[in-house]
């Protein structure tokens, strides 16, 4: 599940709660500020946030 550029990647519309959306907005905007040449949206945070904790979850063995 890595977000490896290999991948086949399809869209996946989420609907998440407001308060989740501005931390998500937040941890985008200080990558922004600490690489402004890599521009990283919310959607992509909270991608990588997703993919790594199923991969997690696949790595100790649970089914998912």
């Amino acid at each position: 599940m890595n977000s490896n550029q290999s991948q086949s990647q399809v869209p996946l519309m989420l609907t998440v709660p407001k308060e989740v959306r501005d931390i998500l907005r937040t941890l985008a905007a200080k990558q922004n500020l600490e690489n402004p040449d890599r521009v990283t949206s919310a959607a992509q945070i909270g991608k990588e946030i997703i993919c790594t904790y199923l991969e997690g979850l696949k790595l100790e063995g649970k089914k998912i």
